[in-house]
C-alpha cells in the first residue's frame, strides 16, 4: 500500500529514514495487523493530493473531512481528534473568541486545508490561502510574526514545537478560539486497502493501542 503524507509534526515525519508520527503509527499498527506494509512517501501536500487523483499512491494522511473531499475520496474510519487554534502577533488586542470575531479580519490557512464547516462557510472575513516550497505552516507563522495579516490558523498539536524551532515564541500568542476536527486515511474512491484498513483499525482500537501510541509522542490531544 502507497501512502504519502507532508512533513508534519508530530503526525507524520521522516526520522532516521523511516516514517514515523502518531498518524503514521496508528495506520502501520492497522494495516500491520492485518499482515499489509506501506510505502511511505513524503511530498507537499498538494502534491500528495496530485499523486492521489491520479491514482499513482493508494492514500493520504492525514485527511480532515469536508463534504468536497467526503464525495472525491473514500474516507476511512476516524483515526483520532485534532485541533486548529488562531495565532496572533502579541500585539493584537482583539479577542477572538469565536467565528464571529473575525469579521473584517485577514485569515491565513494553508492551501488545501480543510479547517470545519463553520469556518469554510463564514463570510465575514478575509481568507488567504498560503503556499510554500517548504512548509505552509511555518511560512504562516513568520507572516503573522512580521505583521503581514492578522491571524494564522495552526494545527494545535504542531504548533509547541514548530514555535520553538522558529524563535517565535516572544512574538506569537494563542486566541482562546479552537476548532476540533477529526483525521481520517483518504483513500482513492473504492480503494481495495479500505476495507482492510477497517478491520485492523477496529483491531487496534479494541486492543488500546491508539491511546498507546498517542502517548508515544510529546504532544497530548486537546
Amino acid at each position: 500500500m502507497k501512502v504519502c503524507f507532508e512533513d508534519f509534526r508530530p503526525s507524520a515525519y521522516f526520522e532516521n529514514k523511516k516514517a514515523v508520527g502518531i498518524d503514521v503509527d496508528i495506520l502501520e499498527s492497522a494495516m500491520g495487523s492485518q499482515n499489509v506494509a506501506i510505502e511511505f512517501i513524503m511530498m507537499p501536500w498538494n502534491r500528495c493530493l496530485s499523486e492521489l487523483d491520479s491514482n499513482k499512491i493508494d492514500a493520504v494522511i492525514p485527511m480532515v473531512f469536508s463534504e468536497e473531499r467526503n464525495l472525491k475520496y473514500s474516507l476511512g474510519s476516524s483515526m483520532r481528534t485534532r485541533g486548529n487554534f488562531f495565532i496572533v502577533n502579541k500585539n493584537f488586542k482583539k479577542k477572538i473568541k469565536n467565528i464571529s470575531d473575525l469579521e473584517g479580519l485577514v485569515v491565513l490557512i494553508g492551501k488545501g486545508y480543510s479547517i470545519s464547516k463553520d469556518f469554510n462557510d463564514a463570510k465575514n472575513f478575509e481568507k488567504i490561502e498560503v503556499t510554500s516550497s517548504d512548509f505552509v505552516y511555518a511560512k504562516i507563522l513568520n507572516m503573522i510574526a512580521t505583521n503581514r495579516a492578522d491571524i494564522g490558523v495552526i494545527d494545535l498539536q504542531i504548533y509547541p514545537w514548530l514555535v520553538k524551532e522558529l524563535n517565535l515564541e516572544d512574538k506569537l500568542i494563542r486566541s482562546d478560539l479552537i476548532l476540533t476536527k477529526e483525521t481520517h486515511v483518504g483513500f482513492t474512491k473504492n480503494n481495495k486497502f479500505l476495507e482492510i484498513y477497517e478491520k485492523g483499525y477496529k483491531n487496534i482500537k479494541r486492543r488500546g493501542l491508539i491511546e498507546k501510541i498517542i502517548k508515544k509522542y510529546e504532544y497530548q490531544i486537546k
